[in-house]
């Protein structure tokens, strides 16, 4: 990707301070999506008692989630670059909310797995939204950075659920707490729609020349080698995302009988670390690509390295005995696999720049299918003989088998049918 020579040649709003105000509104609708998500990982067993179920059934409770965001992702994609950020995200904002605080009423548990469901479908607009935003408002050559912050609000939203949902539930009942979540949605949404503007230069009609990257067959973008590796890299990423999300509270209430007020202390570890190295994932992928200018100098080996490190650090989980050496290890490979978050964005904008939506829906749909798959398994594992030691080796394979494609197929390239691979980006 060849970045702006100076800022000159970059559209007057990519250099207004209103970008600023554009990555925290992004900021805070991650924030808020991933409270409504994390809040039932604290709220298992007085679900499950209240609905009387038991794990299995719980996992697809929170597979129908997934099934919802599955559902939209790559429409999403289509809607956010015809007919803008504004429109659609609100429209989602608002649905995910009203669902959000539905689920505070229910008494079925298929009812819940419908509400579920709609929830993800609301939900499921959100990252392709938030990349589609990025792109239009912000630098190229500050995307990574700008992506960082915005998704540290996924590791902050898990954080917070261990130091003030627990609790919360624990006051006050997981029914209001979905409520209450549910409302501050809601507001969010009413500020969003009055405050956020749409770029001006999508009302502008574009040169011949800034046409090209927009116009890559869909067919060709579909089937890029570095695009479908980086959305089974996502794949990857997701499961351990979706284990840590859904049943790490569940591992350490089970097999180590922690308390919930306890559980909720030490699940905050691995995204405090998350926090930490996100950021710092993203300067350097940042700074990377400003002295290569090659995608996968600054992309793709950030990924791989990263997910290997996750896999070294979740390995010895499986043969721990004391809950101290569990939690630290788990932290760490969660935070390792986290750090990488904005670079698997910044490859869609990098590559695709007119097509960032459809390309991010992509990847996210990917994601989505492993909300669906991680949760229901893992599940199933912890039901067996051997706890959760199965879950962590299937966890293990997915994530290594992610770090295989990304360093053997991801090249960083977009090779139109009769062209040259763009420059900058081998």
């Amino acid at each position: 990707m060849n970045q702006p020579a100076n800022l000159l040649e970059l559209p007057a709003h990519q250099v207004s301070r209103f970008r600023f105000v554009i990555v925290g509104f992004c900021f805070l609708l991650v924030l808020v999506n991933y409270l409504d998500r994390v809040v039932i990982s604290f709220a298992i067993k007085p679900i499950e008692s209240d609905l009387h179920i038991q794990d299995a059934a719980f996992g697809w409770l929170m597979s129908a989630f997934a099934i919802g965001t599955l559902s939209v992702n790559g429409l999403a994609g289509f809607l956010l670059d015809r007919f803008g950020v504004k429109v659609i995200w609100s429209i989602a904002l608002f649905i995910w909310s009203l669902f959000m605080i539905l689920q505070g009423f229910v008494e079925v548990f298929w009812l819940f797995l419908l509400w579920r469901v709609l929830m993800g479908i609301g939900e499921g607009v959100n990252f392709p939204a938030m990349n589609r935003a990025l792109v239009d408002w912000v630098r190229p050559n500050e995307l990574g950075r700008a992506a960082s912050i915005c998704l540290l609000g996924v590791p902050l939203a898990l954080l917070l659920g261990g130091l003030i949902l627990a609790p919360v539930i624990l006051s006050i009942g997981w029914r209001t707490s979905f409520i209450v979540l549910g409302c501050l949605g809601g507001i969010l949404g009413i500020l969003f729609l009055i405050l956020y503007r749409q770029p001006p230069a999508q009302a502008e009609k574009p040169s011949a020349e800034s046409k090209k990257p927009d116009r890559i067959p869909l067919r060709e973008l579909f089937l890029n080698p570095t695009l479908l590796a980086t959305a089974w890299s996502f794949f990857a990423f997701g499961w351990v995302l979706f284990f840590g999300l859904t049943w790490l509270p569940g591992y350490l209430e089970q097999t180590w009988d922690m308390q919930l007020k306890s559980v909720g202390y030490w699940s905050t570890l691995p995204w405090a670390i998350a926090l930490v190295l996100m950021p710092l994932a993203g300067w350097l992928s940042d700074f990377i690509m400003r002295r290569t200018g090659r995608t996968r100098a600054a992309r793709v080996h950030l990924i791989w390295v990263c997910q290997l490190l996750a896999v070294l650090f979740f390995i010895p989980v499986i043969f721990v005995n004391t809950v101290t050496w569990a939690v630290l290890f788990v932290s760490i490979a969660i935070g390792f696999s986290m750090a990488p978050n904005s670079p698997y964005y910044s490859i869609c904008a990098d590559l695709f720049p007119g097509r960032t939506g459809v390309a991010t829906g992509f990847i996210v749909t990917l994601f989505s299918v492993s909300g669906i798959v991680c949760p229901s398994i893992t599940g199933w594992l912890a039901e067996g003989e051997g706890g959760f030691t199965m879950a962590f080796t299937a966890l293990c394979v997915v994530v290594g088998s992610g770090v295989l494609g990304m360093l053997l197929f991801a090249s960083g390239r977009v090779e139109p049918a009769g062209h040259t691979a763009q420059a900058g980006n081998g």
